[in-house]
């Protein structure tokens, strides 16, 4: 018997809706190619990793600003606790729009966490790139959601 979810992702996959798909520099018809590109930071931002067990208790303790770099489809079917919606397509301007939370997050000495799908999906370090290009540091989450999920720990 095939699950509810499962129909539903089957569905969105059909659809195009996959996710590691969309070029994140690709600009949009009538879209300034000037405008999506980020600022030239020279390389400040630096991109690593961090397991489950230690992402845990920070984002338990509010001191993450999580970013799901998943299609906005696949975030509505579910996400982590308090992640924020932040695919890949058009990020650059995303993150342009939302530099006073990331910098409001910095202040409060937050660490900035991105994640996708899985461990084989390169949306985390793709979103985490184009954080560290406008000299933001960020933490890819080693499994992503899936991981998450196998452990059943809390979803939105």
């Amino acid at each position: 018997m095939i699950q509810p979810w499962t129909l539903r992702i089957l569905a969105a996959t059909s659809l195009g809706f996959t996710s590691c798909a969309i070029p994140a520099h690709e600009a949009l018809p009538g879209q300034d190619e000037v405008a999506t590109q980020p600022p030239l930071m020279n390389g400040r931002g630096k991109v690593t990793s961090i397991s489950i067990p230690d992402f845990f208790p920070l984002q338990q303790s509010g001191q993450v600003l999580l970013y799901d770099a998943r299609p906005r489809f696949f975030y509505s079917l579910g996400h982590l606790p308090g992640a924020i919606s932040l695919p890949i397509s058009g990020c650059d301007t995303e993150i342009a729009k939302r530099e006073p939370e990331i910098k409001a997050a910095l202040a409060a000495k937050k660490t900035i966490v991105v994640y996708c799908t899985n461990h084989l999906c390169p949306d985390a370090r793709t979103l985490a790139n184009h954080l560290a290009d406008f000299g933001h540091s960020s933490s890819t989450l080693t499994g992503g959601w899936e991981s998450w999920k196998e452990r059943e720990l809390p979803t939105e």
